[in-house]
């Protein structure tokens, strides 16, 4: 069932939202960092502890530009009419998916099968499997 103009205009509200949280997180976590550089005035201990945040503050960034790009595709599929509906099967994201991942693209069979792609193809190159996408 395709979803109503109210419920589209509702996660876009909640895109948007996280959106906006996203970045301001980003520039705490920019800040936090520049904090993190002033690291000559440091001892040897200060500055393991110091170096080890700012890798944890960069790791995060990471997480979070992954999820912001996938907001930003959630709102271009909603501006292109294509919002709600699984890109590979074509049928309707349950809302129950979309209310937990407003930014999926795939329904959660779909997903399931991606992941366990995924996964398999982390194990037999030998790296550990990437982070599922959601």
């Amino acid at each position: 069932m395709a979803l109503t103009p109210s419920q589209v205009a509702h996660y876009r509200e909640r895109l948007i939202a996280r959106r906006d949280e996203l970045a301001a997180e980003t520039a705490r976590a920019e800040a936090a960092v520049a904090d993190q550089d002033e690291l000559g005035r440091m001892d040897s201990g200060d500055r393991a502890t110091a170096d080890t945040a700012k890798d944890d503050l960069l790791q995060e960034a990471g997480r979070d530009s992954d999820e912001l790009r996938q907001i930003e595709a959630a709102l271009a599929r909603i501006a292109a009419g294509t919002y709600g509906t699984c890109d590979e099967c074509g049928r309707a994201i349950p809302i129950a998916r979309l209310d937990a991942v407003p930014w999926a693209l795939l329904c959660v069979e779909d997903q399931e099968i991606s992941d366990k792609k995924r996964h398999s193809a982390g194990v037999m190159t030998g790296g550990a499997p990437s982070r599922a996408a959601i």
